[in-house]
Parts: structure tokens; C-alpha cells; sequence
């Protein structure tokens, strides 16, 4: 399979002070399928980026993948939004430009069981020592969330997708919600003019905490714009994974508090403005609160298997 970029040296002990990690990113099909959730989630572009998370941010270099998934880009109907009928009402205008891109480059078209066998021997060659995305749960899945790449090898392969082991992994959304938007961020924010603290919001005028919303903070760039494809998605999340992961002490409170332990952000806290340290608090809080509701479920059914017999 050819390489997509040129290659880079990274030693799988990383012995020489260097951390590798991976971020990935996925466009997938939505509102498109009949029965409605057979196409929903299945990935058609593919984007990661390997490399070496402590290099610094003007000469980054990295190792790509980028890649078309065959099976899903190849059907046609997969390109239209549905009822729940089955009856085609618009059209996915991302998948659109992927596929013009794809007539473009053949060579980015792969099945799905050849970019992740591609994935995997690069996660394992390359010592990759974390995996994460800019909304993990979305894009993988940790515990029993099914992200897009659990459903479409399950839904290609019939088989489920495994971490590598000694992999370690978290969300990169978790960790800039709670660590970058701190109240720094809060204050500049509303130090901003009104024209501008709307190139931060959502279209409903809330404040946002996408991907852009944070690079275009530390960039100081507020029109900066996300590109939505999967490797140019990938290469910014990686400069925001860079920006944090050597920035002060942060690079120990998502070992300590986010790495495999990945959970929602609330709206309500990022939006309050209020410190980064009170964010955690609430956090740790919450994780608490769903760890014993879970012990609880599973004392429960435990209790109910004894009565039954």
C-alpha cells in the first residue's frame, strides 16, 4: 500500500525522550439509511496522524494516513439523506467533494480491512504510546460506546476492533474543555467585541467548544476554519495536541485525571466560564457518580441471578 507522506524515524522503545502519539479523525455517513441505522456512522474518509507529541509546534513532523473507505464510498445511496421511509430528500455535500477526490487520487481508495491492518502495524512499529481523537466516544468509543470506527469494522469485517495493547488512550475534547478553556479563556473571550466573540460561537450563539473554536484561540486566528476532512482534521487536532501536552503542568493532569478515563463534556460548566480546576472538580464528581450507579446496576443484577437460580 503506498505511503501517503514521507516517512520519519520513531524508535518503538521512544528511548530518546520522545512521546508518540495518534490522532484520528472520521467522516462518516448520516441521515442515509434504510433500515434508518444500517449506513449511520460508517466511516467514508479516514485521516490520522502519528508523530512525536513533544517536538516543537514550527517544525512539526509527522507521519499520515489518508484514506477512502471502498465499500462505503463506492454505494452510491449512501451519498443521500433519507427519510425513515427510505426516501432520499438531499445530499451529503462532504461526501460529494470526498468522492472528487477520490476519482483524483485512486490510490486513497482502500477497503476498510487493509486501512486498519495499516493502522494497527503503524500503531505497533511505531511505538504509539496514546490514541486519541477530538471526541473519542464519536469517533472509536471507550467501554461500550460504539464510535464510527467500531461500527464500520463490525459492520465490514463482522469483527470487533481491539486497541493494540499497551495502548493508552483519552479525548482530546475532554482534556481542551477542562484544561485549555480555562477562565484565561473565559476572560478573553469576554474581552472580545461582539462581532467577534461570534466567530467563537455556534450557530445558535452559544459559545463553542469545537476543534476551530480552541485552535482559533491559541492561534489567535478567529478565522480560522476547520476544513471537515478527515487528514486536515487530524493535523490540527495534533497542533492542539502538541500546544497542551508542553504546556506547563498539563501534560500531568491529563495522565492523571483524562488518559483512559474518557467521559462527556458539560455544556453547562464550559459555558459557565468558571475555572479549570472547579471543571475537574465537577468532572471527577460526575465520573463518581456513574462509577457507583454502575456498581449498583451490576450488584442489582448479581442479586436478581441468585433469585432466579
Amino acid at each position: 500500500m503506498q505511503l501517503l507522506m514521507e516517512e520519519i524515524k520513531m524508535t518503538p522503545n521512544n528511548s530518546d525522550g520522545r512521546t508518540i502519539a495518534c490522532v484520528v479523525d472520521t467522516e462518516c455517513c448520516y441521515k442515509n439509511a434504510k433500515p434508518y441505522d444500517q449506513a449511520n456512522g460508517l466511516v467514508y474518509h479516514f485521516g490520522a496522524v502519528f508523530g512525536d507529541i513533544n517536538q516543537q509546534q514550527y517544525a512539526i513532523s509527522y507521519k499520515e494516513m489518508d484514506y477512502y473507505v471502498k465499500e462505503v464510498i463506492e454505494d452510491i445511496d449512501n451519498f443521500f439523506f433519507m427519510n425513515k421511509e427510505g426516501t432520499p430528500y438531499g445530499t451529503n455535500v462532504a461526501m460529494k467533494r470526498a468522492l472528487k477526490d477520490a476519482v483524483r487520487n485512486p490510490h486513497k481508495v482502500v477497503k476498510w480491512k487493509h486501512i486498519m491492518e495499516e493502522f494497527q502495524d503503524e500503531i505497533n512499529s511505531r511505538g504509539v504510546e496514546f490514541l486519541t481523537s477530538y471526541n473519542y466516544n464519536f469517533d472509536i468509543g471507550a467501554g461500550e460506546k460504539q464510535g464510527t470506527i467500531r461500527k464500520t469494522n463490525m459492520q465490514l469485517t463482522d469483527k470487533a476492533f481491539y486497541l493494540p495493547r499497551g495502548v493508552d488512550y483519552f479525548c482530546l475534547m475532554d482534556c481542551a474543555c477542562n484544561i485549555l478553556a480555562n477562565d484565561t479563556f473565559s476572560k478573553w473571550y469576554d474581552a472580545l467585541p461582539e462581532d467577534m466573540q461570534k466567530q467563537l460561537q455556534t450557530e445558535k450563539g452559544n459559545k463553542s467548544y469545537s476543534a476551530q473554536t480552541l485552535m482559533r484561540y491559541i492561534s489567535q486566528d478567529l478565522y480560522y476554519t476547520e476544513q471537515h476532512t478527515a487528514l486536515r482534521d487530524s493535523r490540527m487536532e495534533f497542533r492542539l495536541l502538541c500546544y497542551m501536552w508542553q504546556h506547563s503542568n498539563w501534560k500531568s493532569i491529563m495522565k492523571k485525571e483524562f488518559v483512559n478515563k474518557v467521559m462527556y463534556v458539560s455544556p453547562k460548566d464550559f459555558h459557565n466560564g468558571i475555572s479549570s480546576a472547579q471543571k475537574r472538580k465537577n468532572r471527577l464528581a460526575r465520573g463518581l457518580k456513574i462509577s457507583n450507579g454502575m456498581k449498583k446496576k451490576n450488584g442489582s443484577s448479581k442479586k436478581q441471578e441468585v433469585l432466579n437460580g
